[in-house]
């Protein structure tokens, strides 16, 4: 048999190129590493290593979305094999960078949290968690907190955690990075003149930096000072300079950045010519740039252009350079909706679809959840592999543990042959598990060991089974508040809510009804007939319902009035239902009473609603929220809830 070779060869060779800034040959290598791994002989440490070594490769060219990816497998590995727990958190740590980077401050915000509790109670002693690291980690909060306008959040960092630093401190990049946010943070503060001191004293002190990202970083900064200033000579001057330093650099994040903004100096002079032909110049970079990030810098930039003096509007080409990620986007096709809460969800769905972390969805009922998780599916690396979804909710405990494992033959009765589970079907693909907040204790057990080992045991196996599944989890109770209650494991827990996206209900995004109501009519009105539109008397009605069955309600009734008026051209009062037209909040606050509560108290509320609504007639509450007879009397006995007596009128 042949000696297999060492991995740490790979690292060494990964190390050194990266160290001499040939990023480009360490990432190639550390791939081909990656991809020989099975044929290679490593300890845990080094496998760990290698997924960091390629994680920080990626994240030097700004491939975010690979860079997340290559740090939760190593968060894997160090927790699968015990790991000192410095080098677990220190993945928790560059993943809250990377989500920062990709200016989702909520998800980043989660990782830093991990990395401020494993502070507070171990120290900054220990490798890779030293005071070093320590010290970015508290920069970076607060580049959250600038992110979601927390300003006093930023200052508290700031002036209490962070100045100690700053005064004493002879460590010359933390110095650069202190004052630099200390010039974002009085930028917010529109400290215009406190701000620019500051960020000339980082240039300054970094006119030998060998990260020349940082220096771009602030120029921009005094561009965008100079502009808010009216000096759009100046703003313009600087923003060249950016442009030409970014080019030779081959930063073609920055420079498609500063091209944007250089645009709208442009514009702003009455210089159009030249505003579209800056922009037309870098369109061809924003199509191969993960531009997640732009989009949102662009926003920036428009609210911006807004306020400075004097007032124009945007220019046609700027705005569409903003719309087309909407416009051209994978998620339009399957998800609809305008609205700004399901913008911040498409977003995160093409930030982390080309992952393979495990994501947690979270809403009340027919928000939509699986076809959510279907577009990112679709948006994924996994797409011609399988798709498969399985509802814990949908079926006896008995029955899970097979459905979900397989079983060997002889396993229990009625076990006649060998069965693959839904797991080991969607290996190489992505498993929808919906409802796990369902799950008993012994199967979240049983869950958590698949996500920690990759192995897979059927119920009546001697030996495990190797798989490779993408995990998309979906509930319409609040998990972490389980947790708290002690209903839901919290090392699955932890495993499982990476990514959260929370899917807010139809009665926050009621401007997207016009658009679903589009959607629903062209589904189901007959071929070759006009496709009606839709009164503004019966929008109102729907404007004014409280959708407590969200969008699959919304869904129902467009069904039901095709089916009902096939031949319409017009939805009018008439054709809704009469719960639309004889809808009336029991009281002012109905609709917000929501606000506070969580998903299972929202969930029996509405139910209970609908039920007194209907009289208690169960088909008539079933139908009205989406749901099967069989489903609603599986919530009303897992939600603790008593059916209001029949009156009869």
């Amino acid at each position: 048999m042949l000696k297999r070779s060492p991995l740490s060869d790979y690292l060494e060779q990964i190390k050194s190129l990266f160290d001499k800034k040939e990023i480009t040959k360490a990432k190639r290598l550390a791939e081909k590493a990656l991809k020989k791994l099975p044929d290679l002989s490593y300890t845990p440490y080094e496998e760990y290593l290698l997924h960091c070594r390629l994680g920080s490769v990626y994240h030097w060219l700004l491939d975010l979305s690979r860079s997340l990816d290559s740090f939760h497998k190593a968060y894997l590995v160090s927790s699968r094999n015990h790991l000192s727990l410095p080098y677990i958190v220190y993945t928790s740590y560059m993943m809250g960078y990377d989500f920062l980077l990709l200016r989702n401050a909520n998800m980043a915000l989660k990782q830093f949290e991990k990395v401020e509790a494993y502070y507070a109670k171990h120290g900054d002693q220990s490798f890779p968690m030293d005071k070093a690291t320590h010290l970015k980690t508290l920069v970076d909060l607060a580049y959250c907190y600038l992110l979601k306008n927390d300003l006093a959040k930023v200052e508290a960092i700031i002036d209490k955690k962070l100045s100690r630093y700053g005064v004493s401190s002879t460590d010359k990049n933390f110095q650069i990075n202190y004052k630099h946010l200390k010039g974002e943070y009085l930028m917010a503060l529109k400290d215009y003149i406190g701000a620019r001191n500051l960020f000339l004293e980082c240039i300054k002190d970094d006119s030998n930096s060998e990260y020349p990202s940082s220096t771009l970083d602030v120029k921009k900064h005094l561009a965008t000072i100079d502009f808010i200033e009216g000096k759009l000579d100046d703003a313009i001057q600087r923003s060249q300079g950016i442009l030409k330093e970014a080019k030779r650099l081959g930063f073609n994040d920055v420079v498609c950045e500063a091209g944007l903004f250089l645009s709208k100096c442009y514009f702003s002079k009455g210089l159009t010519g030249k505003s579209e032909a800056i922009e037309n110049r870098i369109k061809p970079l924003l199509a191969v740039l993960d531009t997640s990030w732009l989009y949102e810098k662009m926003r920036d930039f428009v609210n911006l252009f807004r306020q400075s003096p004097p007032s124009k509007s945007v220019s046609d080409i700027l705005v569409y350079t903003i719309n087309r990620r909407y416009e051209t986007s994978l998620c339009k096709e399957i998800v609809i909706g305008k609205s700004a809460v399901m913008q911040e969800v498409y977003q995160l769905i093409e930030k982390i679809a080309p992952t393979d972390l495990p994501i947690l969805i979270q809403g009340e009922t027919g928000t939509g959840k699986e076809l959510i998780a279907n577009t990112i599916y679709q948006n994924s690396l996994r797409t011609k592999a399988p798709w498969l979804a399985f509802n814990s909710g949908a079926m006896p405990e008995t029955l899970i543990e097979s459905g979900l494992f397989g079983h060997t033959k002889g396993a229990f009765t009625g076990a006649i042959e060998e069965k693959k589970g839904y797991i080991e079907l969607a290996s190489k693909g992505t498993l929808f598990l919906d409802e796990i907040g369902n799950m008993s204790p012994s199967m979240q057990q049983k869950l958590l060991r698949v996500l920690e080992e990759k192995l897979l045991w059927r119920v009546g196996a001697s030996k495990p089974i190797p798989v490779d599944t993408r995990f998309i989890f979906a509930s319409n109770q609040d998990i972490e508040q389980m947790v708290n209650n002690k209903l839901f494991r919290k090392d699955l827990f932890y495993r499982v809510n990476t990514i959260v996206i929370n899917l807010p209900p139809l009665r926050d995004r009621k401007d997207d009804i016009p658009l679903l109501f589009q959607q629903f009519v062209k589904k189901y009105s007959l071929p070759n007939h006009t496709t009606p539109v839709i009164s503004s008397g019966a929008l109102a009605f729907l404007n004014a319902y409280a959708w407590p069955g969200n969008v699959r309600e919304l869904e129902n009734e467009i069904k039901r009035i095709c089916v009902l008026y096939p031949d319409a051209g017009v939805i009018e009062e008439h054709m809704l239902s009469e719960i639309f037209r004889n809808y009336k909040p029991t009281s002012p606050v109905s609709v917000i009473s929501h606000i506070g509560l969580t998903l299972k108290e929202m969930e029996r509320n509405t139910i209970e609603d609908a039920l007194k609504r209907c009289n208690g007639n169960m088909s008539k509450t079933a139908k009205q929220l989406g749901l099967t007879r069989a489903g609603l009397y599986r919530k009303i006995k897992r939600l603790g809830i008593k059916p209001p007596v029949v009156t009869i009128p």
